[in-house]
């Protein structure tokens, strides 16, 4: 009986010097980041800007968002709520919404056609930000029309046991990469 009694202590000794450890380093990070991932999507820019602002078609897409309740407009500004599943949900408005303009020859993957700029909308959160799509012009290895897509998440993450496992566990570009696999995935196909 000692004997396991000392291995459950050990254990828990073991799993709070752990989380104490995580803790202390994440308190060492900074709480505000900014973070970019930029990839081709093959689509052009008006198909993978429609797709970005159909918020209620985006759980067709991107398996993460189970459902979508649509809000009434903030002064014309999109605003929305996506519930996470297991009882997470968040609250978003689009604070810039610049749809794709008319682009000729001379334009290269330089040059921004389209923008769309969403906020975490809940003041109260332990985390959030602001999420920047900058679609551009360009084509595929086969010559077809595509889009360079670019996301920028500015945020900021509070607890520091969250910024630790952000960082170390899941890694900060985590949710950018994950949203730009799935509409990648879905335009060729919208």
């Amino acid at each position: 009986m000692k004997i396991l009694l000392r291995i459950i202590l050990s254990v828990v000794g073991l799993v709070a010097v752990v989380a104490l450890a995580a803790f202390a380093i994440g308190a060492t990070m900074p709480v505000d980041h900014s973070i970019s991932v930029t990839d081709t999507v093959a689509a052009p820019p008006e198909k993978v800007f429609a797709m970005i602002t159909d918020i209620a078609n985006g759980p067709q897409w991107r398996p993460e968002v189970k459902s979508v309740q649509i809000l009434p407009k903030d002064n014309t500004r999109d605003a929305w709520v996506e519930d996470l599943g297991s009882g997470q949900t968040m609250k978003f408005l689009a604070t810039t919404t610049a749809r794709p303009q008319p682009y000729g020859p001379n334009v290269g993957p330089e040059t921004v056609v389209a923008k769309r700029v969403v906020k975490l909308d809940d003041p109260g959160a332990q985390y959030g930000g602001v999420w920047t799509y900058e679609l551009s012009p360009t084509r595929t290895n086969m010559g077809d029309q595509a889009t360079l897509l670019k996301i920028t998440e500015t945020g900021y993450i509070n607890p520091p046991i969250y910024r630790f496992v952000m960082k170390y566990v899941f890694g900060m570009t985590k949710n950018l990469d994950d949203y730009m696999k799935h509409i990648q995935a879905a335009a060729p196909k919208a």
